[in-house]
């Protein structure tokens, strides 16, 4: 676990420019199922995805999300956005879905998987403004920002499933609802006019529409295997001003340990197909 959070703190440091998060979009969950009763959950450092198949077709799924980066990080004193990342962004989100699997003959093989998955999410994460400094901010409540969110979302993914490796890219289209928007006296973004187009407030005017395409690559052999993550979230909403490159965190990469629990491991003309 020590080593993917220092692989989970330098993705971080490569990904994230200087913001104030509120936003921060859950990995995606990607199981790639073959089979009735089939099981197959991934466990991150700050996250945790299961899915399960309850017939030949048909599965759901359960995702959890908690976001907490001080402990990946040093306390320095430094302001959060000197280093390029919001250290100070902490949080947590939950999703469930619905979703039907179907593996593709491809020249008698089986191992190509599409699936599409549909479901509800809901979550909330607060920090601090980018100007507090823990050296001379006597109050950090003052600079707090958070908001609250729910969403519903859709999710086509297409994948190459082997004991080895898996490779999948998946599509999740989120349409997200911001309420709940709360900052403190001395954060710069109050301003409860909606008169700045720029405003903090100004996220929970209308509901987005984000894009989060995402590329899972799995290594390992059979019930096992190490999986790693890249992310990008794009907003649909016409959000040309900085709402959205301010508050929400445009790209992710994520780490983890997979297990899966299938039948088609013990046969070796189901692991050909």
């Amino acid at each position: 676990m020590r080593q993917l959070k220092i692989l989970a703190a330098a993705s971080l440091i490569l990904t994230a420019a200087c913001r104030t998060t509120v936003y921060v979009p859950s990995p995606t969950n990607a199981p790639a199922l073959k089979e009735k009763h089939e099981f197959k959950a991934t466990v991150g450092p700050n996250s945790i995805q299961t899915a399960f198949a309850i017939t030949d077709h048909l599965a759901i799924m359960a995702n959890g999300q908690y976001v907490y980066r001080s402990n990946l990080f040093s306390s320095d004193g430094q302001t959060q956005s000197s280093n390029g990342y919001d250290r100070y962004v902490q949080g947590g989100s939950g999703e469930a879905a619905i979703g039907y699997f179907l593996p593709i003959k491809d020249r008698g093989r089986k191992s190509a998987i599409f699936d599409v998955y549909a479901g509800y999410g809901t979550g909330g994460f607060n920090t601090l403004d980018r100007n507090y400094d823990k050296k001379y901010a006597a109050n950090a409540n003052d600079y707090k920002i958070e908001t609250r969110f729910s969403k519903f979302f859709i999710q086509p993914s297409i994948g190459i499933v082997h004991p080895v490796v898996e490779t999948i890219f998946s599509s999740r289209i989120s349409l997200v609802n911001f309420y709940g928007l709360h900052a403190g006296s001395r954060a710069t973004p109050f301003d409860s006019t909606y008169s700045d187009k720029g405003s903090f407030y100004e996220i929970g005017a209308r509901t987005r529409l984000l894009y989060e395409p995402a590329i899972t690559v799995r290594l390992g052999y059979k019930y096992g295997k190490f999986q790693m993550q890249l992310q990008h979230s794009l907003s649909f909403s016409g959000d040309n001003d900085h709402n959205f490159t301010t508050y929400f965190e445009p790209l992710s990469f994520n780490v983890g340990a997979t297990l899966d629990i299938a039948k088609w491991y013990h046969s070796k003309t189901k692991q050909l197909k």
